[in-house]
């Protein structure tokens, strides 16, 4: 299937690994001018040079001065404006995943509301002028399946992400008739490269494969298997959002999209 991604440019924040790199790769694949984003700029350009990108884009989406050199170093990178806005940049910032709520200080709600949440909107208040005067964009907010069921640890990241699946419809449903769409794709337990870390880390095998990783942090309940019985892949998570980002698929906006093998128990 053509996407009709080719020549279509594109930034992809958080790309310098795991989901972000997955889907920069991707639309690199279908002929996209990709610009991959990340704050460590050797990371960033390895995976640019990989995928023959478009060029890097480096910097901290958590402040307003960083948000604004990243789109400008996107854009002169280039040779116009971001048609496509994957902000996948975030994860928790303050390491808090398994503490309760009580346990988290007002701060580190503070921290992971700018990483996950006003990164995201910084992004769009600067991009999507651009795609409205082109009468074409994508927005694609990656968020995480604790924001539609929190597991009652690590709240301040679920909170900012629940915050950016609300920004996602109420921004969608004010571009009406504009041929800008903006969707979120909901990751559930993927397995990027720090939690094959973990796994290997935490195990002490250095070559155990995801599977056996998958496995073993079931059976010992740091968290349940989905009811598809394994982990997701960031390829599945990119492909999604490559759909979402498709000129082809102008129908769909203010929508989820879970791509969590199950894991979320909901009928919507």
């Amino acid at each position: 299937m053509d996407l009709q991604l080719a020549g279509r440019r594109a930034l992809v924040t958080g790309s310098s690994s795991g989901i972000g790199e997955a889907v920069a790769r991707m639309l690199a694949q279908e002929g996209a001018a990709v610009i991959v984003h990340g704050r460590n700029r050797e990371r960033a350009e390895k995976v640019a040079a990989e995928i023959q990108a478009a060029g890097v884009a480096i910097g901290d989406l958590g402040t307003d001065e960083g948000a604004a050199a990243v789109h400008e170093e996107a854009r002169a990178a280039l040779g116009g404006s971001i048609e496509i806005l994957i902000n996948n940049a975030g994860g928790s910032s303050t390491g808090n995943t398994s503490k309760p709520p009580l346990d988290i200080k007002v701060e580190d709600f503070l921290s992971n509301y700018h990483a996950n949440m006003l990164g995201a909107v910084r992004l769009a208040l600067l991009a999507v002028p651009d795609m409205v005067t082109a009468k074409f964009g994508r927005v694609v907010n990656v968020s995480s399946a604790v924001a539609i069921q929190p597991n009652n640890v690590g709240v301040d990241y679920s909170a900012a992400k629940s915050a950016l699946n609300n920004f996602t419809v109420s921004l969608a449903g004010s571009l009406k008739g504009v041929g800008v769409t903006v969707n979120t794709v909901t990751p559930g337990v993927i397995m990027v490269d720090g939690l094959v870390r973990f796994g290997r880390a935490k195990f002490g095998d250095p070559e155990m494969s995801f599977e056996e990783i998958a496995q073993r942090l079931a059976d010992a309940k740091v968290f349940d298997l989905p009811p598809v019985g394994r982990l997701g892949l960031p390829n599945e998570v990119a492909m999604v959002a490559c759909m979402l980002a498709s000129p082809a698929l102008g129908y769909v906006t203010g929508s989820n999209y879970r791509v969590d093998g199950g894991q979320v128990r909901s009928v919507v």
